[in-house]
């Protein structure tokens, strides 16, 4: 049976952010909030590269990377954000790996109401 590590626990909040077990990190929805400023971009693109940009730095923390992502899910407020958010998308990941397994759905709204996309992520550590 393999250890489950919190690493991230969520403040105030009834989840956690981070889970590590065994050889894997997984990882709670995630807005494009830039976590320094608490921004956000108003354009999908905007939005997307920074969520990712956010995601690359806490999984690179955990021993992780996005490259090293097994499965992404991806929450939109509007399907008709799909093009611009793949653009940006496959900017984010290294052609020689591939990318992960992903499914991308439409919802109605996300709990950071200036949100228009938020995605978690399933990855492996780096040995």
């Amino acid at each position: 049976m393999s250890k489950r590590e919190v690493i991230i626990g969520a403040k105030d909040l009834p989840f956690s952010k981070v889970i590590r077990s065994g050889e894997l990190i997984f990882v709670s929805g995630m807005v494009g909030r830039n976590e320094d400023t608490h921004q956000i971009d108003f354009d999908i693109k905007g939005q997307t590269k920074q969520l990712l940009q956010n995601m690359q730095k806490l999984l690179e923390n955990c021993g992780s990377s996005l490259d090293n992502s097994i499965k992404i899910t991806i929450y939109l407020t509007d399907m008709r954000y799909f093009s611009e958010m793949n653009e940006e998308y496959s900017k984010h990941f290294s052609t020689e790996k591939g990318f992960p397994t992903r499914t991308c759905v439409a919802i109605c709204s996300l709990p950071d109401k200036d949100a228009k996309i938020e995605m978690d992520v399933i990855a492996e550590v780096v040995k």
